[in-house]
């Protein structure tokens, strides 16, 4: 095989990143993750894994959500599975969402249901309805964790109420992971309590037993927008082009909500708080240290 060299010493070639460079940014990283602490949860024999919205990102979380729950069961603990949406599959939803053209006018968390039930041999219970807080009841030796993938303001505020069950525990029977995103950009965030007092966030040996819910970390979920107002006014194309979203945007926060369980249900979870953009292929969590949780309480008192 013949090569032109000649071409070969014309191409440009991109100067190597010095190896500095990569050992600061390395070690920046590192020492950020060096200083967190675990997130230490209630010590359980039983967890209920609660998935409400079973559109967009629900879908594709669906089936990680079944199978930590099979692990987990193989581990001992006795595991409760739930399903919560009252919506039916749309055409509109084929392709984005992880449903195909025979699940049409199916109920979402039914169909999810049976699909990983039957797949991981996991019992799910489907719940076609509005999620109600008075569902969430802790009890001894048990962790909750409710996952968020809805996208109104009305549905967050019901979920963000299951946290007042925290108030008098040092360690937390309650956790809510909450995922949203835009049209190419998407944040999951992890809490357990509704103060917004920075000093109810104290550190212990163990490690941090309590975070600040999504909705003080992040305000605005609580304010509705305005598509989600019963008098928006806005016309069918409008609607389309304020709910359009990447085909992959879903995916990936279902990803990272999925680490996030994993992580939280082995204790090895140092963060609470990521955010990424796919346009431009970045990312960052917060981790869990009191001077992190002390920002992003401050930063949300700003913008509230």
């Amino acid at each position: 095989m013949e090569v032109n060299f000649n071409l070969a010493n014309q191409m440009s070639v991109p100067s190597p990143i010095p190896i500095s460079t990569l050992t600061n940014c390395t070690m920046e990283l590192n020492l950020d993750l060096a200083n967190a602490s675990p997130v230490v949860t209630v010590n359980y024999s039983k967890i209920e894994l609660w998935l409400v919205g079973c559109g967009g990102t629900g879908s594709w979380l669906a089936s990680s959500l079944v199978r930590l729950g099979r692990v987990l069961s193989q581990q001992g603990k006795q595991v409760k599975l739930y399903f919560v949406d009252p919506d039916y599959v749309e055409s509109a939803n084929v392709l984005r969402q992880c449903f195909c053209d025979a699940e049409i006018e199916l109920n979402k968390a039914k169909t999810l249901a049976l699909r990983y039930s039957l797949a991981w041999k996991m019992e799910v219970t489907a719940i076609a309805q509005p999620f109600q807080p008075e569902w969430i009841l802790p009890s001894y030796n048990t962790l909750i964790v409710v996952t968020a993938c809805v996208d109104n303001a009305k549905a967050r505020e019901s979920i963000t109420q299951v946290l007042q069950h925290n108030t008098h525990h040092p360690a937390p029977h309650v956790w809510y992971l909450d995922c949203g995103n835009s049209k190419r950009s998407g944040q999951v965030l992890l809490g357990s309590h509704l103060s917004s007092n920075p000093n109810d966030y104290h550190f212990e040996a163990l490690g941090c037993f309590r975070l600040p819910a999504p909705t003080v970390q992040q305000p605005d979920l609580l304010v509705s927008q305005p598509e989600e107002l019963a008098d928006n006014n806005l016309s069918c194309e409008q609607m389309a082009l304020l709910n359009s979203q990447s085909l992959s945007i879903n995916q990936r926060v279902a990803a990272e909500a999925f680490d996030y369980l994993l992580q939280l249900t082995t204790g090895k979870l140092r963060r609470f708080a990521t955010y990424f953009d796919l346009e431009s292929g970045s990312g960052k969590s917060l981790y869990t240290t009191q001077v992190s949780i002390m920002q992003v309480i401050l930063l949300g008192h700003s913008c509230a």
